[in-house]
């Protein structure tokens, strides 16, 4: 690939409407992308909400998508039109949904460079199939990010993003223990009832600090601070200030959602339990070691993942999360905790 010349008339577009996970996975790219090349200015599209994660960010300019206002083919010309008006030379499309596509359409007839990402649907189904796996792996997010971009010449490597993660890593250790308990799909939730055996054992030694939504997941933090099975419910803060609370952990337990990713942002371990999804359909959090992952028991299930997202799983598999043990849960935390 031939690399092209850079100079302060670029001006790059990223362009991820969601999830709040997959947008928060930019952050560590972003951050690089302003250190390698500080004359390229650089923009994000998505909504409203995803765009918080970049409230601490110097130096990125943030487009807030407003569904309503640019609707339908029309509102999505105009958006192009508006972009146009932007500078913008360079398009990265980092999600590839259908809006997205139409989107990049536009802009390519507007004249500007645009590159896409790939999906690799074919092998996504390979991987989420009944039967023996690919020996071929899903790009990550993070790695397909990077290939998009690469195509219009801004090329980083993997390692550059770890770096980043780390360079404001507090440095003192903290006591507290963060756990997000929920995922979108009921699949990659792990059990209420080894969510509890494993935040009692955790709060005899840490401070416990639950993150959630709003609403009834919050409503159950509130029951287990009571219970004292937990002793923070970080739920009922601002966003902001959930972020900030991240930043004081000294590990992160996660499902396979957005917290962990945000957490990892600020150098924070992070483990992650997986259900019917697992690492290899490419939403593992970025520079994590693989004994910070904690998979179902392989020999009991060995068809997983049966979903990139997580929304449905094998007959017979509904209980696999049961088969992950939160004593080597708590026995990883130790170490992680260790000074």
């Amino acid at each position: 690939m031939r690399r092209k010349k850079h100079n302060s008339a670029r001006k790059l577009l990223l362009i991820r409407f969601s999830a709040l996970g997959d947008v928060a996975m930019t952050v560590p790219m972003i951050r690089a992308f302003k250190r390698a090349f500080p004359d390229v200015e650089l923009s994000v599209l998505s909504k409203t909400f995803p765009l918080k994660i970049f409230s601490s960010e110097s130096n990125l300019n943030t487009i807030a998508f407003d569904s309503q206002k640019y609707r339908g083919l029309l509102g999505l010309w105009q958006l192009s039109k508006s972009i146009v008006a932007e500078g913008i030379t360079d398009v990265a499309d980092l999600h590839y949904s259908l809006r997205s596509r139409i989107l990049c359409l536009f802009l390519r007839l507007r004249g500007l460079n645009v590159s896409q990402r790939t999906k690799q649907r074919r092998l996504r189904r390979g991987w989420t199939r009944k039967g023996p796996k690919p020996k071929e792996f899903l790009d990550t997010q993070v790695q397909a990010y990077l290939k998009t971009i690469a195509q219009l010449g801004f090329v980083l490597e993997e390692r550059v993003l770890g770096d980043e993660m780390n360079r404001d890593k507090a440095s003192v250790k903290s006591h507290k223990v963060g756990i997000a308990p929920f995922a979108a799909h009921l699949h990659k939730t792990y059990p209420s009832e080894l969510t509890i055996e494993l935040l009692k054992d955790l709060s005899k030694k840490y401070r416990t600090v639950l993150f959630g939504a709003k609403g009834t997941e919050s409503q159950q933090f509130d029951q287990w601070v009571s219970e004292g099975i937990a002793h923070e419910n970080a739920a009922t803060l601002s966003f902001e200030a959930q972020l900030q609370e991240m930043q004081s952990l000294g590990v992160m337990i996660s499902m396979d959602s957005a917290n962990g990713h945000i957490a990892a942002n600020y150098g924070v371990p992070v483990i992650t339990i997986w259900g019917a999804t697992a690492p290899s359909c490419g939403f593992s959090v970025l520079a994590q070691p693989d004994e910070n992952q904690f998979l179902p028991d392989p020999d009991k299930y060995p068809f997983l993942p049966s979903s990139i997202f997580g929304k449905s799983t094998f007959e017979g598999y509904e209980s696999a999360m049961e088969s992950i043990d939160p004593k080597a849960i708590l026995e990883r935390v130790n170490q992680l905790m260790l000074p």
